[in-house]
């Protein structure tokens, strides 16, 4: 393998090394954003447990039929 060649090679190899930290960054971002979302679905569904808890204990939610 001559000189330019091996250069060649090493570029290539140093653009590949630095897609792949890009992706490996995306993938982070990406992965930090799922968590986050899930947080506040299971924040969300926490809520409307403690909702549906009390209104249960107090036996009515208020409403009361006509007739």
């Amino acid at each position: 393998m001559d000189s330019s060649a091996l250069h060649e090679l090493i570029a290539q190899v140093r653009g590949t090394a630095a897609a792949l930290a890009e992706a490996e960054q995306r993938v982070a971002s990406f992965t930090a954003e799922l968590a986050r979302q899930d947080r506040e679905v299971q924040s969300n569904a926490n809520f409307a447990q403690r909702i549906r808890t009390h209104i249960s204990k107090s036996g009515s939610s208020g409403w009361v039929p006509v007739g």
